[in-house]
């Protein structure tokens, strides 16, 4: 049998499990490979590079690691931080904004799923993130909205008339009163297309919290396994 070659990634960091006394299994979203299971034997390890600062969740990373594509563990040669995040190393809000996604996407990729420009994206969000100054009142919102973009949602300002709702299950734009089954309401999906034309426009908490849940919902509803998210919580303490 031919050993697995080794591929340089970037990735983002979802989830760690321990295994054994030093081992952790990691999951990790890489951007050409999608969602991966890695073993490291000890994150104190100089042959693994690997440090407990890496194993934070959303943190960037610059790896070596084997790719055998046959649903089995991977490993990490090499790793070390892409990029140093600052305010969402540092700031609480940033922090459960970090778990948050964290948890939606190691809940909703599948393991090879996603693609580049989905993985560019987030990337750039978490930039954007990492921006002192950068409002964070949309951001659990944003993260949703960008998830649903990428799973076919018509999520376009331009799509949208007066009045009208967002039907989650078919993904579109439609008149109030006729979507096929759950939906975010006319006032909500009304307030999401100005606050993406224009950021500085953002909601009040109400309608922040319920398109959070709505979007949500619909993610669900097409990820059926997802669950609850229980970062969900952390984040409206801190934003009480």
């Amino acid at each position: 049998m031919s050993s697995a070659s080794s591929h340089a990634v970037h990735g983002l960091m979802l989830s760690q499990i321990p295994y054994g006394d030093k081992g952790h299994i990691l999951k990790i979203w890489t951007r050409p490979f999608g969602v991966q299971s890695y073993m490291v034997h000890s994150v104190r390890s100089g042959k693994s590079g690997m440090r407990p600062a890496l194993l934070l969740p959303m943190t960037a990373l610059d790896a070596m690691v084997t790719h055998r594509d046959k649903g089995q563990l991977e490993k990490v040669s090499e790793v070390r931080a892409l990029t140093v995040w600052k305010r969402l190393a540092t700031d609480p809000m940033c922090q459960a904004l970090c778990l948050f996604a964290a948890e939606v996407l190691a809940k909703t990729l599948k393991a090879g799923d996603s693609s580049e420009a989905f993985f560019d994206d987030v990337m750039d969000v978490l930039h954007r993130w990492d921006e002192p100054g950068t409002s964070l009142a949309m951001a659990a919102v944003e993260l949703c909205a960008l998830m649903a973009h990428h799973l076919g949602f018509a999520l376009e300002p331009e799509d949208y008339k007066n009045g009208w709702e967002f039907d989650l299950q078919e993904g579109q734009f439609c008149p109030a009163g006729n979507a096929q089954g759950e939906f975010v309401d006319a006032e909500a999906t009304a307030a999401l297309v100005e606050w993406l034309q224009h950021h500085e426009r953002i909601p009040p908490k109400a309608v922040r919290h319920r398109l959070l849940d709505r979007l949500m919902l619909g993610l669900r509803w097409h990820h059926p396994g997802m669950g609850e998210v229980h970062s969900v919580d952390i984040l409206r303490a801190l934003q009480a």
